[in-house]
């Protein structure tokens, strides 16, 4: 009875590490530091490719990608679900979300981690964005009963039905929240004031979001994910170090504990890692990106993953040398901007592979090849 005691909580012990997870301040599976090495794939229709079918017309795109990020030593890819509420969850004629396509998302977000998994390739899904004035979800930020009919007939859902994909790296709750943050508000919480943003390009969406009420968003979504599932890992995508670090003299960590837990209440509520994003601007990089500053400089007591910048903007347009960098200055990722080579700042697939092929076996600051 003893042995067969201890072989199931061996087994159990087994299972949790069979998932990525912090520790030590960086990202871990099966008891081996990791590096995320790889590429963001945001979209093949925008807003449109899960939910109701929808993977269907994209899965050859997807299957694709992964065989050729796996091919090229990459073991990451950071993909947009819902986007702005377009297609995916489906809500009421009163903005209530319905449920009616949560298995379907489920189904399909299900058979994209599946094959990952047999590529090797973790996945970061990224819910929301801000970085693009939203449509039907907006109502979520400010309406609780309209939020929590999403978190409770959509967020759960897919957190509980998707938590055994081992492929499953993270849930990434809103893309660039300053892109829709209002600039210039006071207020005596710094976790709300937003003076530090004035004149930084802040809120070009123009939707004029208040910080307090994404911060609430994002502390009942982690809250919601790690409700589902413990070991789930959360992360926020943010395009610049004013909001998530504090680097720099107007530099504000929004998306801290105390900050996230004051906004929303929820004790769970909270980031497992800081994702930055890194771009450069008139042919420069700010002094406070992770491309002038070593991971060490931000004095963070969480990892930080670079989840989007591009070579062809970049100071030093070399796609192999920015990967190299990432990796040898103490980060724990690197997700080039992006693989459907679509829009601004994004790079041909052929130098995004270079990058992750210049590191592919790398193992020093984390090993970049995995087995999932």
């Amino acid at each position: 009875m003893k042995v067969a005691v201890v072989f199931v909580l061996a087994l159990g012990l087994h299972s949790i590490d069979a998932f990525l997870k912090v520790q030590n301040n960086a990202l871990y599976y099966n008891n081996d530091k990791v590096f995320l090495s790889g590429a963001n794939i945001a979209w093949y229709n925008y807003g449109w490719d899960f939910g109701s079918g929808a993977y269907s017309n994209v899965k050859t795109n997807y299957q694709q990608a992964l065989d050729e990020i796996s091919q090229a030593g990459g073991n990451s890819i950071r993909v947009w679900v819902h986007i702005d509420g377009q297609w995916s969850p489906k809500f009421d004629s009163e903005g209530y979300a319905t449920g009616s396509d949560t298995d379907s998302l489920i189904s399909d977000l299900g058979e994209l981690l599946d094959y990952a998994e047999q590529k090797n390739v973790f996945v970061i899904l990224c819910l929301w964005n801000l970085a693009v004035a939203p449509t039907k979800m907006l109502p979520l930020y400010t309406d609780d009963a309209k939020l929590q009919s999403y978190l409770e007939k959509v967020l759960k859902p897919m957190a509980a039905g998707l938590k055994d994909k081992k492929a499953l790296a993270a849930w990434d709750i809103i893309n660039e929240p300053i892109g829709s943050l209002t600039q210039g508000l006071t207020d005596s919480n710094p976790c709300y004031d937003t003076n530090n943003l004035i004149n930084s390009g802040a809120d070009w969406t123009n939707v004029h979001l208040k910080p307090k009420d994404v911060l609430k968003f994002i502390n009942l979504h982690a809250d919601a994910i790690k409700s589902a599932d413990p070991k789930a890992l959360v992360t926020v995508g943010e395009s610049s170090e004013l909001t998530a670090t504090t680097i720099c003299e107007k530099c504000r960590d929004m998306y801290s504990d105390s900050c996230l837990v004051g906004a929303g209440g929820k004790a769970l509520g909270t980031i497992d890692f800081y994702q930055l994003h890194s771009y450069t601007w008139n042919g420069a990089f700010s002094t406070s990106s992770p491309f002038k500053n070593a991971a060490a400089a931000f004095k963070s007591d969480k990892p930080i993953v670079v989840g989007e910048f591009a070579t062809c903007c970049s100071e030093l347009q070399d796609s192999a040398k920015n990967y190299q960098y990432l990796y040898n200055s103490g980060f724990s990722g690197a997700l080039s901007w992006q693989y459907n080579e679509g829009g601004n700042c994004a790079d041909p697939k052929s130098v995004i592979d270079q990058g992750m092929s210049a590191i592919k076996d790398y193992t020093y600051n984390g090993n970049v090849h995995v087995t999932l």
